[in-house]
């Protein structure tokens, strides 16, 4: 019986889809191989070469995958791995406990091997303190000094009995105890690795990673172990009930995620299990990290870099950064600057938040300062640090004009003065005592004052009167604008309204003889006038005083010439009669 096409194609089509996930194995021969389909691993094998999981395909392990060093996975954008009751392992790993701090103490037992026997601690290098420096070991009743050699080693019981070891030191190049080692029975050697051996105070630090785990898409491991991994998330991570051994730090991407939850880390390369770069986020439910000197987490900026409004602007900076650390520093003229580079020399300045090995989260407490002085005033804000690689601080500042000036009148006279009313405003947001100078075809202009001074608070506008002198004749205008104090030259335009404004025209003209004619007639009036009344007032004092040295005669003189008729009939009564 014939079947349909249609039928035949969808019975392979089903086929397909019911069939298994492929089934693979990672590369054993150090090559480097490509999954772009979806791929489920659940043998035990080892992994020794470069493997990437791309064009959004998932690989899904559910075995344990031994590592071999230099070996490295990649997930790319888009794609997936998943860590399924799985693990991830690398197994030649160096590691070391971090002894010279303070109060690390150790917890030894190797168990129920022999009576007695000897005890060897072995450190990274060999320990050269100087002659000021100490690095005392003790174990129980005996202390040791460890100064000159790498290894220290005491008569100790090994009867499965419980052994502390301790230190004091005054040495400040880090010291790690790579190794304790029980030596028996005539050359029986029983050894405890650093992440085997109980510490206190003495976090666990991994020199190398094992393999490389660069996550760009989506990683999800669950009821899992990795070990020795060097794992980067630059997407999406997630962890739940993970033991992560000799895999820390964990660097989470700028603007990615990460969540850690019911999980163990133990052991970094550096002073903390997980570094969030930038703006990345976390959630961190029930987890036990390395502890100790070693955080949680870190927030750590790429670098800090302010933009603010004032060119060769001052900076004071307070409890920046995870050492809380105070500097000054100056703005460039452009108003910004690289305030902590991204060097790993000032990673302490650029960290803004964490977690300490207790669990207990903190965030900086930083602030700066930023200011600016000049002649028209200080200029200057108090803010808290931006916590992101790029911030902005700006500084209220004025912005001061000259809207209008208004002479008393267009028609003026050489030589003399006028009057006009200079309007300026302080537009901006800062309170200022600024200053204005005036001008005429660019060249300082004569006026009382000279130099204009006004105190104007944010939003003011005021009326300043000013006196116009000039010396030549013709048609001028006058402009005024803001005088610049040199300290805010680089950012004028941000303060100032620097085209000023102008007045209308004033004809200046030479006063005419004819117009000085009456004020000359009326001053030689005024003198003539004067003369006139001071001769008259001598005369009257002259009479005055004749009439006082003569009286009789003066009266006889009056009388005459009040009744003159009388007089002459009196002398003709006189006249000799003989003559008559």
């Amino acid at each position: 019986m014939r079947v349909p096409r249609s039928t035949l194609t969808m019975i392979i089509v089903l086929l397909f889809l019911s069939a298994p996930l492929a089934q693979a194995a990672p590369p054993e021969s150090g090559e480097s191989t490509t999954i772009e389909a979806n791929e489920v691993w659940t043998e035990t094998a080892t992994m020794d070469g470069h493997l990437t999981v791309t064009n959004g395909a998932t690989l899904t392990i559910q075995s344990d995958i031994i590592m071999q060093p230099g070996s490295s996975i990649t997930v790319d954008e888009g794609a997936s791995l998943v860590l399924d009751n799985g693990s991830l392992m690398s197994e030649e790993l160096n590691s070391g406990l971090l002894v010279n701090n303070m109060n690390a103490n150790l917890e030894l037992n190797f168990g129920d091997i022999a009576e007695t026997g000897v005890v060897q601690l072995l450190f990274d290098h060999e320990i050269t303190t100087g002659d000021t420096g100490w690095f005392n070991v003790t174990m129980g009743d005996t202390t040791v000094d460890a100064r000159g050699s790498d290894s220290v080693q005491f008569d100790a019981p090994l009867n499965a009995t419980n052994l502390t070891v301790t230190f004091d030191a005054y040495y400040f190049t880090p010291t790690y105890l790579l190794q304790a080692q029980a030596i028996y029975g005539g050359g029986n050697v029983e050894t405890l690795q650093a992440p085997d051996i109980i510490a206190n105070n003495a976090p666990l630090y991994w020199f190398q990673s094992g393999f490389d785990l660069a996550v760009n898409g989506q990683f999800d491991a669950v009821n899992s172990e990795l070990r020795g991994a060097n794992l980067s998330c630059s997407m999406a991570c997630s962890f739940t009930d993970i033991q992560m051994t000799g895999s820390a730090p964990i660097h989470v991407a700028d603007a990615t995620s990460i969540s850690v939850i019911d999980s163990f880390i133990t052991g970094s390369r550096t002073d903390e299990d997980i570094i969030l770069h930038d703006q990345a986020t976390i959630t961190y439910t029930n987890t036990v990290g390395t502890g100790g000197t070693t955080d949680a987490w870190i927030r750590l900026l790429s670098e800090r870099v302010l933009q603010t409004n004032i060119p060769n602007g001052s900076l004071d900076i307070y409890d920046m950064g995870w050492s809380a650390s105070d500097w000054n520093d100056l703005t460039d003229e452009n108003g910004n600057i690289v305030l902590v580079p991204g060097l790993a020399t000032n990673e302490h300045k650029r960290i803004v938040e964490w977690m300490d090995g207790d669990g207990v989260e903190h965030q900086e407490e930083a602030s700066i300062t930023l200011s600016i002085t000049s002649n028209w005033g200080t200029f200057s804000t108090t803010v808290d640090a931006p916590t992101t690689s790029v911030g902005t601080i700006n500084v209220d500042l004025p912005l001061v004009s000259v809207t209008e000036i208004s002479p008393e009148t267009t028609v003026a006279t050489v030589n003399r003065s006028i009057g006009l009313m200079v309007t300026v405003e302080n537009s901006g947001s800062a309170d200022t005592t600024a200053n204005f100078r005036c001008y005429v075809d660019g060249e300082d202009a004569d006026t009382a004052p000279s130099t204009i001074t006004a105190s104007l608070a944010a939003g003011e506008t005021k009326e300043i009167p000013v006196t116009w002198y000039v010396y030549a004749d013709g048609s001028q205008t006058l402009t005024c604008k803001p005088f610049l104090p040199a300290a805010l030259n680089e950012m004028a335009n941000e303060v100032a309204n620097l085209d000023g404004a102008a007045s209308d025209p004033v004809v200046w003209t030479y006063a005419e003889e004819t117009e000085d004619a009456p004020i000359i007639i009326w001053i030689i009036a005024i003198v003539g006038f004067m003369a006139l009344a001071l001769f008259i007032a001598s005369q009257r004092r002259q009479q005055e005083k004749e009439y006082s040295s003569h009286p009789i005669e003066s009266q006889r003189e009056n009388e005459e010439k009040t009744h003159p008729e009388e007089t002459e009939s009196a002398e003709s009564e006189d006249v000799d009669p003989t003559l008559a």
